[in-house]
């Protein structure tokens, strides 16, 4: 059954509205176009504006310097200054503030005045002392280095060329470099046959301290390798090229293996570092990636390298993969402190452990939030900044052990206390949750336990960036060597870092000490029967560092 026609007054409607609707549509691709011409010319005037802000900035950062090299001179040249530096404001926390601050919360008045004194964030922080002066390139050789003497004498007189006689020497002692190169090492070893008749056996010398049994090279060659790639950071096809300018041809398979040596030898002295982290009352620890070559793959794999520091120790670890069951074997039953990360990973891998968190990712949060919210973001800086200048002042007084403690909590406390009221009024805040400034309160409110740990133990630090700064080295190598070789040597990467960082955290010369290590975890180690705490940099240090150029400090 066909459809009636429409009537006529329909159709007109339906073809006004068609037309209505493609008018509509023409407009509404306009619009959108223009409003990504305007989007495309907002982000350009932003960048420009970035420009702009970032010149103004070293621009003040340079006049600022200027500035500070007028003041210097005219104050060594004896000048008035016309416009000296402004003393700047004492932070607004200290002991008569902290007691007042104590009787009013055991008299329990909540007056609106006190309540928004609480809240209202620290002063600016006060301006840093200058750095000492530094001499620059001017000063002299030290002592301890070797000194080869050279002797000019004077045959005649240069002016009228009579005979001279002697008044004096003049000695000046400047700097020069002993050029590096490979050299042969021969060893000649004295055979005997015993003059007994009734004996008449023969006897051989004894070879020196090698790194196994026939070995091709020498202790000393094996820990110039590994200063090169993990102190100097030269990666080993640099090291190749530097040994054939000298006419020294060796294959890249056998200096991995060499390095495979090295790594075995330390082996044992890094897991004396490990354990000896582990029984201290706290440690730091981060992670970073390790990019490693797998036979079968494509690409590279994404491995995870984790170092775990404290004083002069430092440990790194690489695993495969990011997963907690290798940090839970390694650290699972540790009973003391770990300065970390907020990672749910550490949650999980460090389940006997007490998590002391960062404050310097808030701090770094507040200042990214800083083009949000220029005004509420600083307040947040500040707060964090307190606790760190009132570290500052710690240390300044040398405070250490109880002492520190009672400073932290009648001090630092205090800041804390009023920091949470902040950060509660600003999660308060009509703000929407993607807001960076309510998320860094929001964080910190959730971690609020952990980020302040500091206060109920003088040893912790505020933040775990000591672990962080052990990843510079790591982080240039990287760039340098730009992948692991295998699975295996990224476990040798770690274990020679951590060694070479620990030595030179001791400040001891790693090369020599490196070469007595060698020599005593050689063909040689029977003889010797030290363990592996006796051969740490440590216990290196403690008898004087024998072998360096440099006597240990």
């Amino acid at each position: 059954m066909a459809m009636p026609p429409l009537p006529d007054e329909w159709k007109e409607e339906f073809a006004r509205l068609r037309a209505e609707r493609e008018q509509s549509q023409r407009e509404l691709t306009a619009l959108r176009r223009n409003l990504d011409q305007l989007t495309r010319m907002m982000a350009k005037q932003s960048d420009q504006l970035d420009q702009v802000v970032s010149m103004l900035r070293r621009r003040e950062a340079q006049l600022k310097r200027v500035e500070g090299e007028n003041r210097r001179l005219r104050r060594r040249l004896g000048l008035d200054d016309p416009d000296p530096e402004p003393t700047a404001e004492p932070v607004p926390i200290n002991d008569s503030e902290a007691e007042s601050d104590e009787a009013s919360t055991r008299s329990g008045s909540g007056s609106k005045a006190s309540s928004e004194a609480e809240t209202r964030p620290p002063a600016e922080p006060p301006a840093r002392k200058p750095r000492p002066r530094s001499y620059g390139g001017r000063r002299p050789p030290p002592a301890h280095l070797p000194t080869d003497t050279e002797r000019h004498e004077v045959c005649a007189c240069q002016h009228c060329g009579g005979r001279v006689c002697k008044r004096d020497v003049l000695t000046t002692r400047v700097y020069t470099v002993v050029p590096s190169y490979v050299r042969c090492r021969s060893i000649e070893r004295e055979r005997v046959v015993c003059a007994d008749p009734t004996c008449n056996r023969p006897t051989t010398a004894p070879t020196p301290p090698m790194p196994c049994q026939r070995a091709l090279y020498d202790c000393h060659f094996i820990a110039w390798l590994v200063v090169m790639k993990f102190v100097l950071l030269v990666p080993l096809d640099r090291l190749r090229t530097l040994l054939l300018s000298q006419g020294v041809v060796i294959a890249m398979g056998t200096l991995v293996s060499l390095i495979e040596r090295a790594a075995k030898l330390a082996d044992a002295i890094d897991g004396e570092h490990f354990k000896q982290l582990r029984s201290g009352t706290w440690m730091s620890f981060d992670g970073t990636g390790l990019k490693t070559l797998v036979v079968g793959q494509d690409k590279a794999w994404d491995g995870y390298l984790e170092v775990y520091t404290r004083d002069e120790l430092t440990v790194f670890q690489f695993d495969m993969t990011k997963h907690a069951d290798q940090l839970e074997r390694r650290i699972g039953e540790y009973l003391g402190v770990l300065v970390c990360d907020a990672e749910s990973r550490n949650a999980a891998g460090a389940t006997s452990a007490t998590l002391s968190y960062c404050n310097a990712h808030p701090l770094r949060k507040f200042r990214d939030a800083e083009r949000v919210h220029p005004k509420l973001a600083a307040q947040g800086q500040r707060f964090i900044q307190a606790l760190y200048d009132l570290e500052d002042e710690a240390d300044e007084l040398g405070l250490f052990g109880a002492e520190r403690l009672a400073f932290r909590q009648r001090r630092s406390r205090r800041v804390l206390h009023r920091f949470r009221q902040w950060l509660e009024g600003v999660v308060a805040r009509p703000l929407p949750p993607s807001d960076p400034v309510r998320r860094v309160a929001s964080y910190y409110l959730k971690h609020f336990e952990a980020l302040s740990k500091f206060v109920s133990d003088a040893s912790l630090p505020l933040d775990n960036n000591a672990a962080e700064r052990e990843f510079q080295r790591h982080a240039k190598l990287r760039y340098a060597s730009l992948f692991a070789g295998s699975p295996e040597g990224g476990h040798r990467w770690a274990t020679l870092l951590g060694v070479v960082r620990t030595a030179q955290k001791c400040d001891v010369d790693v090369l020599a000490y490196l070469v007595w290590m060698f020599e005593r975890r050689g063909s040689h180690r029977t003889q010797f029967a030290m363990s592996a705490a006796e051969l740490t940099p440590m216990a290196y240090k403690r008898l004087g560092a024998p072998g360096a150029i440099r006597p240990a400090a």
